[in-house]
């Protein structure tokens, strides 16, 4: 792959739980790093439930691949593109070339319920 074809901004997201002054646990996503990345439509679908219409859209993400990125894993990162937030799917890092990889994320909108899935 072309350097030139990573052209999208993303910001990777770390969850974390903090403790306020009184003891209570929040937890909160936190930005760790930002990186250049490929980006292309996976699939899209739209579907109706209980009268609810659910928008399911799955992109893939290609960045490059170094010690900070090889770390990601799928429940304690997100990906944050173009303001909206992707739940990971899956990591496929590339073993023969080392240079590239490739992140599958979802993003669902309308129904959903809870920020943390």
């Amino acid at each position: 792959m072309e350097i030139g074809r990573l052209n999208q901004r993303i910001t990777i997201m770390e969850y974390s739980t903090k403790v306020d002054n009184i003891g209570n646990h929040k937890a909160q996503w936190d930005e760790a790093f930002s990186c250049w990345a490929a980006v292309a439509v996976k699939s899209s679908s739209e579907n109706t439930e209980a009268g609810v219409t659910k928008e399911a859209l799955s992109i893939e993400f290609t960045i490059r691949q170094t010690p900070q990125t090889i770390n990601l894993s799928t429940s304690a990162h997100r990906i944050q593109f173009r303001g909206a937030i992707y739940n990971i799917d899956s990591i496929l890092p590339n073993f023969r070339s080392l240079d590239y990889m490739k992140i599958v994320a979802y993003i669902r909108r309308a129904g959903e319920n809870d920020e943390f899935c």
